[in-house]
């Protein structure tokens, strides 16, 4: 057995010691190490880190990354900043404002506008909103005297920093988008990049979401100018209003100038004039409007140049196939005008009850001349855009003066701002969508033909944004128990479309269905001819001209009719065909008609003249020869509940009521025409089918026919009529098992479509003609 020295185990442990002691240091920092770091690594959705990445003070109520950074980078905390406003922005601009200028102005103007949000959600603020009190004695008792200085205090400084922040956020934003049109005056311009190498930018998610900030901004400002204006709300309190006399001396104040939307001064519809001038604190503003009569007539009258205004990021459009959109620069807005018109259940109702026709905005109308009936467009569409004055950075940056242009995006696709073009945004749907939401035109249809009316409702012709000369008409004619509200998908998708909203137009026609058609034909070509005088009584705009209907059911049969020559007074004798009548009792009769209409409007209804400014014409499951689906039980039982205006039977059956005729006058051939209401007349035995089923259209107008047993035959057919190459329906998804002996999924054939089904001609199978 052998032991070691005791004095080389000294030695050995002293050797030894040293390594012990820097194994367990290592160890330790091992152990530590990952204790104090915050960094992990987690995989998450891409959606999420998009989102992340896009969103902003608009969109998420939160600060970008870029801006969160911003602060932090700079020692600042976000609340802390929002308390001390002024010091904040002080210290962030030591920080970040050097070589790179422009991403620091997107920075700003986040800041800017999270803090005009938080000062508009403040107390001192809200109390601008605050209504009188409604009792004295209770808890809403007004304050002290002393107690209501401070408080008017505290608000009128919330107020001047709300509008303060907005108008910085609108100029930092605006110097960010426009940086490269600006000129660079501030303090190390030499060092940022020239702007020619700025020209093949890509749109980044800083550029996004600067021109949201921009639009929001711009937003506020507008929607909350025009609330002060008309005492609804104060957020932007102390403002002083001048509306300037420019357009005033200058604009026609008649119906036909609304019509026609003349435009009141020299120069173009798209020039724009300064309607009205507004100071808030040091700030000058001044909006303008387009030479357009439809958008200067409120500024006409003095008291807002701005109507009842609805931004439409305000507005959630349901019911609609799509929202049509033009993406671009700018907010969409609708203006609301006040003597706009209105139908509702509510109105024919009260009209029925009262025993007079009223309209809720205006009792005086005198509906029987067609042009009390022709509706200029009641919800105009503007685009909204704030240009801060200058044209170098720190000039917009520190500017006081801020123009409001307003423009109608229908005329307007672009505007010039420091000479270059950029595209305007609009929201097309939205002047559409209010129209259909405020009027109950489905409700008004039904509630037309069941009703007892003292006065016949006569036909009604509304235009869906202010007449342009420079387009062509498309006139749009529903069918039996039907309204406007028929056409809402292909209406919408028209302005979805940038060809054919461009260059159409849509006037829709909205007439009561119980009418004898005869005379609704009568009324409907009258207030037609009537638009197109009041528009252009010379007839010499592209508007007046190669103009298309497009017409469904009942509608087609008038349509065809309005496109006629023929002369139906030379085929009255056939309809007697069982000669019940005497030649005296027919003479009778038809000056009968002529004692209540009058010979030349008797004339008139009868002798079909053609619309010379139609060429073209699209009929929608039209049964031009009557249907057997007026004569089945069901539909029988519903005619008897259809009633003729009180004033048209009295008129006409007092005068035939002298006459001796066999049977009821509503049975005879002739009475028939105008005693029997229009779903009636739709029966193939009708005398009015019989009448007119062989009549012929003038040979200069095209015509479309689309006619089908269902909707499947319209869409296969439609199919079918695709240039070389697979004919398939795509209208519905498919199953994957269902296959036909050809190895062609069956339910491909299968066709489906929007296109209205009913009053159609079961014996016709899918039909589509064109004929010149």
């Amino acid at each position: 057995m052998t032991f070691a020295s005791p004095i080389k185990n000294m030695v050995t442990h002293a050797k030894k010691t040293p390594f012990s002691i820097t194994s367990v240091a290592l160890i330790a920092a091992v152990a530590l190490l990952p204790a104090c770091s915050t960094v992990s690594v987690n995989k998450q959705a891409s959606a999420k880190t998009i989102t992340a990445q896009r969103g902003n003070i608009v969109t998420t109520k939160k600060l970008s990354s870029d801006t969160a950074s911003a602060l932090l980078s700079a020692g600042l905390n976000e609340q802390a900043c929002m308390q001390q406003f002024d010091l904040c922005l002080t210290q962030l601009t030591d920080s970040i404002l050097n070589e790179h200028y422009r991403p620091a102005l997107a920075v700003f103007a986040e800041l800017h506008y999270a803090k005009a949000r938080q000062l508009s959600a403040s107390q001192d603020c809200r109390n601008a909103l605050a209504r009188p009190p409604l009792d004295p004695y209770y808890a809403n008792a007004p304050l002290e005297d002393t107690e209501a200085k401070v408080q008017q205090e505290n608000t009128n400084r919330c107020l001047t920093g709300y509008q303060e922040r907005l108008f910085d956020a609108i100029k930092s934003s605006y110097t960010y988008l426009f940086y490269d049109s600006l000129t660079h005056d501030f303090e190390g311009a030499d060092q940022d990049k020239s702007p020619s190498q700025s020209q093949n930018r890509i749109p980044n998610d800083t550029d996004i979401q600067t021109q949201d900030i921009y639009n929001a901004a711009s937003n506020d400002v507008i929607t909350q100018l025009y609330r002060s204006t008309n005492g609804s709300n104060k957020l932007m309190g102390g403002t002083k209003v001048d509306y300037l006399p420019t357009s005033a001396s200058n604009l026609n104040n008649s119906s036909q100038a609304a019509i026609a939307n003349y435009s009141p001064l020299k120069g173009k519809p798209t020039d724009q004039v300064n309607v009205m001038k507004i100071q808030i604190d040091d700030y000058d503003l001044g909006v303008y409007l387009p030479n357009e009569n439809n958008y200067l007539q409120n500024a006409h009258k003095q008291t807002s140049a701005l109507a009842d205004l609805v931004s439409t990021y305000e507005l959630r459009l349901s019911g609609l196939n799509s929202i049509s959109k033009r993406p671009g620069l700018g907010i969409s807005l609708v203006a609301s005008l006040d003597d706009r018109y209105t139908t509702t259940i509510r109105q024919l109702l009260v009209s029925s009850l009262s025993g007079r026709l009223t309209n809720e905005k205006d009792g005086d109308t005198d509906e029987s001349k067609p042009s009390s009936r022709i509706y200029p467009t009641g919800h105009l569409l503007l685009t909204g855009l704030i240009e801060p004055s200058g044209d170098s950075v720190l000039d917009v940056l520190s500017s006081r003066k801020l123009d409001i242009h307003l423009y109608n995006p229908y005329q307007s696709e672009s505007v010039n701002i420091l000479n270059s073009d950029y595209p305007l945004a609009a929201n097309f749907s939205a002047g559409y969508g209010l129209w259909l939401s405020e009027n109950q035109l489905d409700g008004v249809g039904y509630l037309n033909l069941i009703t007892r009316q003292p006065e016949a409702r006569l036909p009604k012709l509304f235009m869906l944004e202010p007449y342009d000369p420079n387009k062509r008409v498309l006139i749009m004619l529903h069918g039996l128990a039907s309204s406007p509200a028929t056409w809402v998908n292909l209406t919408n998708d028209i302005l979805n479309d940038d060809k054919l909203r461009d260059n159409y137009q849509v006037w829709q026609i909205f007439y009561p269905t119980n009418l004898p058609i005869l005379e609704n034909r009568y009324q409907i070509q009258q207030l037609i001819n009537n638009t197109y005088e009041q528009t252009d009584p010379k007839g010499q705009n592209r508007a007046s001209k190669n103009s298309v209907i497009i017409s469904h059911s009942m509608g087609a049969i008038i349509a065809r009719m309005m496109l006629s020559d023929e002369n139906l007074v030379d085929d009255l004798d056939r309809l007697d065909d069982q000669n019940v009548l005497s030649d005296s009792e027919k003479r009778k009769i038809r000056d009968a008609l002529k004692a209540s209409f009058g010979e030349d409007q008797l004339k008139e209804r009868f002798e079909l003249k053609a619309l010379p400014q139609v060429d073209t014409a699209v009929f929608l499951s039209a049964p031009f020869r009557g249907t057997d689906y007026a004569d089945r039980w069901f539909t029988r039982a519903l005619r008897r509940i259809v009633y003729l205006p009180v004033g048209l039977v009295k008129t006409v059956t007092d005068n035939l009521a002298t006459i001796a005729t066999q049977g009821d006058l509503a049975q005879n051939p002739l009475g028939a025409l105008y005693l029997q209401n229009g779903a009636s007349q739709l029966s193939d035995k009708s005398s009015f089918i019989q009448l007119t089923k062989d009549i012929t259209i003038n040979d200069r107008v095209t015509y479309h026919s689309i006619i089908a047993n269902n909707d499947a035959d319209i869409t296969k057919g439609l199919a079918q009529m695709q240039p070389a190459g697979a004919k398939v329906d795509l209208s519905q998804a498919v199953e994957e098992d269902s296959k036909d002996e050809t190895g062609v999924t069956s339910s491909l054939l299968i066709a489906q479509s929007s296109l209205p089904n009913h009053w159609l001609q079961p014996s016709l199978s899918m039909k589509i003609s064109a004929k010149r």
